[in-house]
């Protein structure tokens, strides 16, 4: 109601009159589905123990066993019996045929129940091995495996309405009698009992149990799980499946004034019922039923009177318990009664009966009929006694007896000898019918024995011709057998391929759909139903009827085209995410090349697409970056070669390794060309084709690096190669090619001999330095005396004057002296020191050899101040602008740059940055490792080894940095040292000092 916002239920009750299909959904929303796998698994356990080891012992090899789950909603109970039955026979269910039944008012749960495709949470009530054995997995969930849904079958019914399965080993109906009424609940159990076999099972929820009236019925076998046995005792109940549906609907919704009303009902039907029992026990006829071999079946009233038991061997035969007098006339009436039609009665009048030592005329009548439920014929005797008699014979006796009263009594015998008339009067009768039934007889007898003669010539004949059908059919069994064991192999292979098309078709990552002649879906893969967006039910509509999530407009018109000119349709599609898919549709044919349909396919090219897309703009990247390194190439300094492995044929060489080998390099070169180039190590011997540095590289994978050798260039002279080399690997790490690079050592060379002669110098300047500082105090001793001197009194004019000139002499040596020991003073604590007032007295002090050698200084100062030691500092820039200066050529560019700056290694830290950078020939990669080392030098004899080693301890004194860059490329070469300290306090004096070698 709220859906359909309607709030009065009269409302509603037009609208359900008016849309059947909303009766319907209320018809399912009014059901109750609640259900599960091993719902109470101890009462599983028990169905094991109890009821199937029970069945099997009163069960036939041949006989299936038989259960019911009337309720089953949504099949998980029926399937939960058969995965226990299952289960329990183990090896045995092979040879064991079985059959589950499962019905439910709604088709909805029926059509999920045929599925058998549950949701992955199952997993909590079935256990891992129960769903490895009896689940496969789908997409949606489980899905249960072939071999129980073939045994389960599942079905709409009422149990009150339609009839009921018959022959039932067990019935499960858990949890269902919970949902009905005690009226509806006394109707179901007669059902239950006439379903089930005499030895048969039921089995009841927790919260169930059988009504009072239905004890007679079941008897309880397990009271904790409620499962009762079959009585063999009959129901007693007439099933009335002809109800209509509202009354029924009206019997498990009605109230329980309703309910005690019907139970009156009830009642009045049963007190009638024992009414008309006492009426016809009282006044119906004394009556027996026989069948055709005149046997006694039922009887009704005292039938003493007329029939008792013979002595001896106790018989139901009519005849021989028929009292005296009575048994010729039955006899006759009965074989009268054969040979007449059904309803049609023979009558027998005043028979004389002996009872109670006295004679009684009783009338019989005995009546053929048939039942419907059975073929055989029966016969009704009715006994009653006759009223007064009216025969002629009777009225002579009873005359004469009159006559003998109004004379006298007659004697005894008289009375007996009328009685044996009569007596002898029926015999005759019946001996005259058993003649003539005999004469009948015999002529029938004869006519049966001519037909019988006949018939034996014929079976004669029939049974030569019988023989040779004999021979036949037994060379066509043989030839049944032989084809029979071809078709059950034949269907084992069926079988196995159609599983193996099966789990092929599950585990392609490719969406399939196949189509019939008449385009409608026969199979799908789980990638197609995901990706069109099928669903179960779809098999078998026309693929035109869904609307897949692909975006083809005529998808008909092709599978159509493909169908009727047998030809292949390929298309490039996307659906509605904008996801690319490779379209392709293909004839579907048999065996014999008949066309059935088509095969569609649609196959994941997106991750390609994007590929393709990826490669495009990737190559156009690799064209321009190709392009790049070809200019990088040829603007490089150094002599780059490419070679290609293991051929060693050369793919790339710049300009520069021409002019630096001063050669041409032919691309076609290869390993064994390289022996006609020579070349020398160091220690002027040859180099041997396998020792050159790219061969080494090519064959063995070896990186070479910053090798010195000695190559003869094409026009013969001589040139010290710096040579370095790599290989280069593809993915599995296998060398596909080869790199080197060659610098020419020629300039370098000749920078390593001047720079040996300036740190000799600077060596010199220490050592000066060192003197200048012993020379100070004997210095202020003389400038001491020579003041005294100029005191005294006693000098003459001349003396003054010489003593003035000695004076002034000695000024300007104690000027020298101090200006040169201010490199070297060191202070006791830091102080504020100004960068470029250091720097600047660094370049006076190298103002001669600045000027002299034409360099060009250029300075860009800042006004940083730090705090720290001005002579260590001062040592540390002297150390870099002297190193600077002794690499310049003449006309050569220095340049000092000082700026605030941030710590690259701790960005939180500021401090000041000095560059001194020349345009010198450089420093090679070798040495640059191996700068700071303490008596490293690359000046020969001419240096120390130890100004740039001091420096270093001065800036990690100051808890600075030092760095160096350099280029030994032609015109592009030069050095470039960065120094960096922090505006931070530094320790005043390290206990660590640095001591030079006066003899150095």
């Amino acid at each position: 109601m709220a859906l359909h916002q309607i709030r009065k239920l009269k409302a509603y009750v037009q609208f359900l009159r008016h849309h059947p299909a909303e009766v319907e959904a209320l018809h399912e929303d009014l059901l109750i589905k609640v259900t599960s796998f091993f719902r109470d698994p101890a009462a599983f356990e028990a169905l094991k123990t109890e009821i199937f080891s029970g069945i099997l012992k009163h069960r036939s090899l041949e006989e299936p066993i038989r259960v019911w789950v009337p309720g089953c909603s949504t099949g998980e109970e029926t399937y939960s019996q058969a995965i226990a039955l299952l289960e329990f026979l183990g090896p045995r269910s092979a040879d064991t045929p079985i059959q589950l039944f499962g019905t439910d008012l709604s088709q909805a749960s029926i059509e999920k129940a045929r599925a058998g495709v549950y949701p992955e949470s199952i997993a909590a009530d079935v256990s891992p091995e129960r769903l490895r054995r009896f689940f496969a997995k789908v997409e949606d969930g489980y899905r249960i495996s072939k071999t129980i849904r073939d045994r389960c079958v599942f079905a709409r019914q009422n149990l009150l309405q339609d009839p009921p399965f018959s022959r039932i080993d067990v019935i499960s109906c858990r949890n269902v009698l919970i949902y009905l009424g005690p009226v509806l609940q006394k109707r179901i159990m007669p059902i239950f009992h006439y379903a089930l076999k005499p030895r048969g099972f039921l089995m009841l929820g927790e919260a169930e149990g059988i009504t009072s009236t239905a004890s007679d019925l079941f008897e309880l076998m397990d009271r904790k799980h409620k499962i009762y046995c079959r009585k063999p005792t009959p129901s007693g109940l007439h099933f009335d499946f002809a109800a209509s549906q509202q009354r029924i609907q009206e019997g498990s919704l009605a109230s329980r004034k309703e309910a005690r009303q019907r139970e009156g009902s009830v009642h009045l039907l049963d007190l009638r019922k024992e009414t008309d029992r006492i009426l016809l026990t009282k006044y119906a006829p004394i009556a027996v039923v026989i069948n055709d071999d005149m046997e006694v079946l039922e009887s009704r009233g005292h039938v003493g009177l007329y029939l008792e038991l013979a002595p001896g061997r106790a018989s139901f035969s009519v005849l021989k318990m028929a009292r005296e007098g009575l048994l010729f006339d039955l006899q006759a009436a009965i074989n009268k009664a054969k040979t007449e039609k059904e309803g049609v009665p023979v009558r027998k009048e005043n028979v004389p009966v002996e009872r109670d030592n006295k004679l009684k005329d009783v009338n019989l009548e005995v009546i053929p009929f048939k039942v419907a439920s059975n073929r055989e014929r029966y016969f009704l005797i009715v006994f009653e006694d006759a009223r007064p008699a009216v025969r002629a014979e009777s009225a002579e006796i009873m005359a004469g007896e009159a006559r003998v009263s109004e004379g006298g009594k007659e004697k005894r015998s008289d009375r007996q000898s009328s009685h044996l008339k009569q007596e002898l009067v029926a015999t005759k009768r019946y001996l005259h019918s058993l003649v003539e039934d005999k004469e009948a007889s015999n002529e029938e007898l004869l006519a049966a024995n001519e037909e019988i003669l006949s018939s034996n010539e014929e079976l004669q004949s029939t049974n030569e011709e019988l023989q040779t059908a004999k021979e036949e059919l037994e060379s066509t069994n043989e030839e049944l057998h032989t084809v029979n064991e071809e078709l059950h192999k034949r269907n084992s292979e069926l079988t196995q391929a159609n599983n193996d098309l099966v789990n092929l078709l599950s585990s392609i990552n490719i969406a399939m759909v196949m189509l019939e002649g008449d385009l409608r879906i026969r199979r799908v893969t789980p990638q197609a139903k995901k990706l069109l967006g099928l669903i179960p039910t779809d098999i078998g509509r026309p693929i035109t009827n869904i609307r897949p999530n692909i975006e083809v407009s005529d998808l008909e018109q092709m599978i159509v085209e493909v169908i009727s000119t047998e030809t292949v349709q390929e298309r490039e599609v996307r659906d509605r995410d904008g996801h690319w898919y490779s379209l392709r549709i293909l004839p579907y044919k048999t065996v014999e090349n008949m066309i059935e349909g088509a095969v569609l396919t649609l196959v994941d090219i997106n991750v390609l697409k994007n590929n393709l897309e990826e490669i495009r703009l990737s190559h156009d990247q690799l064209v321009r970056e190709r392009r790049k390194l070809e200019e990088v190439l040829r603007q490089m300094p150094c002599g780059v070669m490419i070679a290609e492995a293991p051929s060693g044929r050369l793919i790339l060489t710049n300009k520069q390794a021409e002019e630096i080998l001063r050669h041409p390099l032919p691309h076609a070169a290869n390993l064994e060309e390289y022996a006609q180039y020579k070349a020398f190590h160091l220690n002027k011997q040859p180099f041997k084709p396998e020792e050159w540095p790219l061969t080494r590289s090519l064959t063995s994978g070896e990186v070479v690096t910053d090798e010195e050798i000695e190559y003869v260039r094409g026009d013969g002279t001589p040139v010290f190669l710096s040579v370095s080399s790599a290989p280069i690997l593809n993915r599995e790490g296998g060398v596909i090619a080869g790199v080197i690079t060659f610098f020419d050592l020629t300039h370098r060379k000749g920078t390593e001999e001047v720079l040996r002669s300036t740190e000799k110098l600077a060596a010199t300047g220490r050592l000066a330095a060192s003197l200048g500082h012993e020379i100070n105090n004997p210095l202020q001793t003389l400038s001491g005396v020579l003041y005294l001197l100029g005191r005294s009194t006693g000098l003459g004019e001349a003396e003054r004057q010489h003593l003035a000139t000695a004076h002034a002499e000695l000024e300007r040596v104690a000027q020298l002296t101090t200006s040169m020991l201010g490199f070297y003073r060191h202070s006791p604590s830091p102080v504020e020191v100004k960068i470029c007032d250091v720097l600047d007295n660094v370049l006076n002090f190298y103002g001669p050899a600045i000027r002299s050698a034409k360099v060009i200084v250029e300075k860009r100062y800042g006004s940083e101040v730090i705090r720290g030691f001005p002579s260590e500092i001062t040592q540390v820039f002297s150390n870099l602008v002297g190193n600077a200066l002794e690499a310049l050529t003449p006309g050569g560019i220095l340049q000092l740059h000082v700026l605030a700056s941030r710590d690259w290694r701790n960005p939180t830290r500021c401090g000041v940055r000095v560059y001194i950078a020349d345009n010198g020939p450089g420093i090679s990669g070798e040495d640059r490792r191996r700068i700071f080392e303490p008596f490293f030098t690359t000046k020969g004899e001419k240096g120390t080894g130890l100004g740039l080693w001091v420096a270093k301890g001065i800036v990690d004194k100051h808890e600075g940095w030092i760095r160096v860059r350099s280029s030994t490329q032609p015109r592009r070469s030069g050095t470039c040292f960065a120094v960096f300290f922090p505006e931070q306090k530094v320790s005043p004096m390290r206990a660590t000092t640095v001591t030079l070698d006066k003899s150095a």
